[in-house]
């Protein structure tokens, strides 16, 4: 919903940049490093650290995009927004990726401030992570 794109730029919540190669690579590498040490965590069954890095996994690919874009936020939320107006509502991205990114969103939410967690929540993060960052990198 576009409104709410607006909404983040009338803000300041999301900014225009000029497209940095570099700096949408850096991003990539942080998603991946993320990934990692996402998938690691959950093996080892540290579901809470799973869910973060997950998340945050998700995060700095979907990032990646909003910079590529020409765009920087300065809100999760804005991010999530960002990718609808610029990407989903574009038909450049399935929309798919925006429920994965709400869902790990809200349970890294719990996670890190509800000490709520457990192993099934941190395979869904885990596995949506891997899923939009290969998405993503292949494109």
């Amino acid at each position: 919903m576009r409104y709410r794109f607006d909404e983040c730029l009338t803000r300041g919540k999301i900014v225009k940049i000029p497209v940095d190669p570099a700096l949408v690579e850096k991003e990539l590498c942080e998603a991946e490093s993320d990934l990692v040490s996402a998938e690691k965590s959950l093996a080892d069954h540290n579901e809470k650290w799973a869910i973060i890095q997950g998340y945050y996994s998700l995060f700095h690919t979907l990032r990646s995009l909003v910079l590529g874009r020409g765009y920087r936020e300065k809100s999760h939320r804005c991010l999530k927004y960002a990718v609808e107006a610029l990407l989903v509502d574009e038909g450049l991205l399935d929309a798919g990726v925006l429920v994965h990114f709400s869902y790990a969103m809200d349970l890294r939410e719990g996670a890190d401030y509800g000490c709520i967690y457990d192993a099934e929540s941190a395979r869904a993060v885990v596995e949506s992570a891997r899923i939009v960052f290969d998405q993503v990198h292949r494109e």
